[in-house]
């Protein structure tokens, strides 16, 4: 069976794509060279436009395979590409439907196939409000799984350290974590350039880097690894 991973929040602009397309472009090439299935499962596609667009100006091979995907095709297809691929992420829509109960939410829905999900967090105004109530929707989530269980870890992205918001985000995460049995990377994805300019196609992965950026996502994204091969 694969592992089934998803990005997730309800707040918009958390970077749940980008950590998808920096992930799966790291687990697909050197050194890991994992067979990767990425559905893209929100309207907004951006990752398959993403995708076009790099394609538009690379004459290469695809380091994974990347594909729209409504929902109803997803669940039909899922068995079959758990077959198929060490590893399936989902980019889905994060935004709940507040006039709907939580076992109807589409994200709901989503979270039923997840092994993995990795809640981006970043600093500023309402990203915690935000993230509670996606939060609640994910344990729920959790406690209807029954054969394969759903771990949940929390991820601060574009961190900007020593900065007022960055102060606030930790203060909130400790308020957070005694709330709820959830655990946290230690390692955080810092707000670099690269990271929002990043494509789908090429892995940043890169310890030895001198390169900030580079080194930063290669030691987060140990991190993960070692998250997801210890459960």
């Amino acid at each position: 069976m694969s592992k089934i991973i998803s990005f997730a929040n309800q707040k918009g602009g958390v970077g749940k794509s980008t950590l998808t397309a920096l992930t799966a472009a790291a687990l697909s090439s050197e050194p890991f060279n994992y067979s990767i299935y990425v559905a893209d499962v929100d309207q907004q596609q951006s990752l398959i436009r993403r995708r076009l667009g790099d394609l538009q100006s690379a004459d290469v091979i695809p380091p994974y395979r990347l594909e729209y995907k409504t929902l109803s095709q997803l669940l039909a297809e899922i068995d079959q590409l758990d077959q198929e691929y060490d590893f399936i992420f989902i980019d889905s829509p994060g935004k709940l439907d507040a006039n709907l109960p939580a076992d109807q939410q589409e994200i709901t829905k989503i979270l039923l196939l997840v092994d993995y999900l990795f809640i981006p967090i970043p600093p500023g105004n309402y990203a915690m409000d935000a993230t509670l109530d996606f939060l609640k929707i994910a344990l729920k989530a959790k406690a209807q799984r029954k054969t394969r269980p759903l771990t949940i870890t929390g991820s601060v992205n574009m961190a900007e350290p020593r900065t007022l918001d960055d102060r606030f985000l930790i203060e909130e995460l400790d308020d957070l974590k005694a709330m709820v049995n959830i655990n946290f990377m230690e390692s955080r994805l810092n707000r670099y350039s690269l990271f929002r300019a990043t494509d789908t196609l090429e892995s940043l992965f890169d310890p030895e880097s001198n390169d900030r950026a580079k080194a930063n996502f290669s030691e987060w994204i140990s991190e993960l690894i070692s998250i997801i091969n210890e459960n």
